[in-house]
């Protein structure tokens, strides 16, 4: 597995479990019953396990992979897709202030997504995923 790809999903992953974070630290979800936060907690170091096992050499980051791919596809899906927003939202925000301001080049954003897109492509549609 590429330096690239290993990087991609370790990406995907981090977001996913600040995702979870986030959502466990909601004042909106008032967990009355702590085996939410538990579920959640579990979910989130499973999560940076997967990522770990992406950068070491045992297991074989492709094991990894193999073993884990609908969680590494839905991931970078999320990824991808909250990339897309991201970048929209800061563009209408600029638009949106009293003198509009001018675009900003998203170079390196455009970057991570076309990787991520090209890893999807070889990685998890190939794969069904």
């Amino acid at each position: 597995m590429s330096e690239h790809v290993k990087m991609i999903f370790k990406r995907a992953l981090d977001h996913y479990a600040k995702v979870l974070e986030k959502l466990e630290e909601d004042k909106e979800l008032d967990f009355s019953n702590d085996i939410f936060s538990l579920d959640i907690q579990n979910n989130i170091n499973k999560i940076k396990k997967i990522a770990d096992g992406l950068n070491s050499p045992e297991p074989d980051p492709q094991e990894t992979l193999n073993h884990n791919r609908k969680l590494l596809c839905c991931s970078l899906q999320s990824y991808i897709d909250d990339l897309k927003k991201m970048k929209e939202l800061i563009r209408f925000k600029l638009q949106s202030s009293e003198c509009s301001l001018p675009i900003v080049e998203f170079t390196n954003v455009d970057e991570e997504i076309k990787l991520a897109e090209r890893i999807q492509t070889t990685s998890c549609f190939e794969y069904g995923f």
